[in-house]
């Protein structure tokens, strides 16, 4: 019997990735045990800094568009968005998420449509805004010491 991932199950694979993402990079991380507005623990060796990072995951079923959400007193530095479908992530400055974000009596909702699904008129947030973002390059703009692991041939 083939049944679906629960939320929690969803939610340890996005932090699983982010975390192996960042381990290619150099980044030691650590997980918390504790659910605080906290997942992660990035710490950038050449900035001498702990980065606070919160993990949040969904997968894309049938819909135009994606969502994340995030309480308002996030403490975390960082939201890493992440697509589980895609084993892809965007780790966004906690101002910029919040500046981005709609906004209802508890939390922040940031939310964009798919490539080719943003109808012509309404919300013009759309997944190509994010590029700066995407992990490739947040990485070693938000790690100054990021290095990548490359494979051996």
């Amino acid at each position: 019997m083939v049944t679906e991932n629960s939320t929690q199950q969803i939610g340890k694979c996005g932090e699983l990735l982010v975390q192996y993402r960042l381990l290619t990079w150099g980044i030691e991380t650590s997980s918390l045990t504790t659910d605080t507005g906290v997942d992660l623990l990035a710490f950038d060796e050449a900035g001498q800094k702990i980065v606070k990072i919160q993990v949040k995951t969904t997968r894309i079923k049938e819909n135009s568009w994606v969502e994340w959400s995030v309480e308002k007193n996030t403490p975390a530095d960082y939201i890493a968005c992440v697509d589980i479908t895609k084993d892809r992530f965007w780790l966004i400055a906690k101002e910029d998420f919040i500046d981005k974000a709609v906004s209802s009596a508890k939390n922040r909702r940031l939310w964009w449509y798919l490539p080719g699904k943003r109808p012509e008129r309404g919300r013009r947030l759309e997944e190509e805004s994010f590029v700066e973002d995407e992990s490739e390059a947040a990485i070693p703009r938000i790690f100054r010491g990021a290095t990548r692991i490359t494979k051996k041939s």
